[in-house]
């Protein structure tokens, strides 16, 4: 028998949504999608020769970009914290029966093979 892997949250989302029919009914509302950020990203550095003031704009489009993602990041996993929380225990009996399984079927292997001696 072949072992079974661990799983974690990305892996066991990952099988949930295999298992799920790939056409839904008309009257289930559409699977929530990924936000985006609204950060705007700046374009390219205006260069060497560029004025001081076109290259401090510059700095602190950058400066202002990556704080906005930060920020972002910073919301989504506050957001997505309780819902790991919650999807713990099921993760960990998951993985706990995976272990069971493993454990189970070694024992079963090696009682086999000692009959085969």
């Amino acid at each position: 028998m072949t072992p079974i892997r661990r799983l974690t949250a990305a892996s066991l989302f990952a099988l949930a949504m295999a298992a799920l029919p790939t056409t839904l009914p008309a009257q289930q509302p559409a699977a929530p999608t990924a936000p985006k950020h609204a950060c705007t990203k700046p374009g390219e550095h205006p260069g060497r020769l560029a004025s001081d003031t076109q290259q401090r704009l510059w700095t602190r489009s950058v400066n202002a970009y990556l704080e906005c993602l930060k920020k972002f990041v910073a919301d989504e996993q506050a957001i997505a914290k309780p819902l790991i929380e919650q999807s713990k225990p099921h993760i960990d009996a998951a993985n706990a029966a995976i272990d069971e399984y493993n454990n189970s079927s070694k024992d079963f292997r090696e009682q086999l093979d000692k009959l085969d001696q």
